[in-house]
């Protein structure tokens, strides 16, 4: 099983970091986790964490909420020197998280596309794949990321929600990947417009994540999240596309390996 989206790097894991990085690596000794940047700080935080196991591997990236937390003190100079200094890291595997976030700001557009649009032009230059955060901006996102000049950029949207309308878009984009989390397991209505979206996607085309600590899945739902509960996400997409559980789980984890270049380490 790969993880393919964790935040081991927030105060919610201080207490017991090792412990849950145990608990994944004992039931998955040839599994993975690629831990995920979002600023600063949480770059380099992301960076050590991969020093816990030969298995972790880190995404660095500045989210579009950063925006909003360090205002006008955030420098898109410096955000890109620092993203030129830690992709020389050996472990490091895309970038990520970058993207476009109007539920929580629809103010400031124009910010969060000058940020996103650099990244993603950096991470053209530097041959990396990334990793998208999207929340109330498919329309924005598709309309950035259908450009031709990222054609051969890599690209997946983690926690997608997209509608099947969006998603068809999406799909014309050979590029562009899926990723699900524990939002998929918090309905069992047979129609419910995410199993849609899922049956539409090719399998070859979707990874599996936590987001940890956030969205655990059922039956987990309400608690921490964390790495091993992708399990969970991982049985509720065999479900939905009436497949083999293990054999969904090498297909996804032939897909992260590939997608991402990892080196797994038995």
């Amino acid at each position: 099983m790969i993880d393919t989206h964790a935040h081991l790097d927030f105060e919610n894991f201080k207490e017991d970091r090792k412990e849950v990085i145990s608990r994944f690596f004992m039931e998955n000794k040839e599994g993975a986790i690629i831990n995920i940047g979002v600023d600063f700080k949480r770059n380099l935080k992301a960076i050590e964490i991969t020093t816990l196991h030969e298995n972790i591997f880190s995404s660095i990236g500045f989210h579009p909420e950063i925006l909003d937390e360090v205002g006008k003190l955030f420098s898109l100079r410096k955000a890109i020197e620092q993203l030129e200094k830690l992709s020389q890291e050996k472990k490091v595997v895309a970038i990520g998280e970058i993207g476009l976030d109007y539920f929580h700001n629809n103010k400031n557009k124009k910010e969060q596309k000058e940020l996103f649009i650099a990244q993603l032009n950096f991470a053209q230059k530097e041959k990396l794949p990334t990793i998208i955060h999207c929340r109330d901006a498919y329309e924005d996102l598709f309309e950035i990321v259908s450009s031709k000049e990222y054609t051969d950029l890599k690209m997946v949207i983690h926690c997608y929600c997209g509608n099947v309308r969006q998603t068809g878009k999406f799909l014309q984009l050979k590029n562009v990947f899926f990723s699900f989390t524990g939002n998929i397991t918090f309905s069992n209505k047979a129609d419910a417009e995410i199993f849609e979206v899922l049956r539409m996607i090719p399998v070859e085309k979707i990874m599996s994540e936590t987001d940890a600590p956030f969205l655990a899945p059922a039956p987990m739902r309400g608690r921490r999240n964390e790495p091993v509960f992708v399990r969970f996400v991982i049985e509720k997409i065999a479900y939905i596309k009436e497949r083999e559980k293990e054999g969904l789980e090498k297909i996804l984890d032939q897909n992260a390996v590939k997608f991402f270049g990892l080196k797994i380490k038995a």
